[in-house]
């Protein structure tokens, strides 16, 4: 099964030639603390639930969300910095929750 950003608006899918078009996918962090401000940056509803979004096993980010400086890059496989919270969302309003 392809995983696709859950970000809103988003499109971005992993496919086979997505790291070679410099696109990375991140799993929602174990630390509840971390996972939190991820959800509270997406400003994401749940439209079934009315409240805000909660990610599933397996849901992921597209790096297109994160800032350069957020990623490490010394190894072979581009990873995420302990503590970063993405921060670039393209949203409409209409769909976000306001905090």
């Amino acid at each position: 099964m392809v995983k696709c950003c859950s970000a809103i608006g988003c499109a971005s899918r992993c496919l086979p030639n997505s790291k070679l078009k410099g696109l990375t996918f991140h799993v929602f962090p174990t630390d509840e603390n971390v996972k939190r401000k991820w959800v509270l940056a997406m400003k994401r509803l749940d439209v079934n639930a009315a409240g805000i979004w909660e990610p599933k096993k397996g849901d992921v980010l597209c790096s297109r969300h994160f800032k350069k400086t957020d990623f490490d890059r010394s190894a072979p496989n581009i990873k995420l910095k302990p503590g970063v919270i993405p921060s670039i969302f393209d949203s409409p309003s209409h769909l976000q929750v306001c905090l």
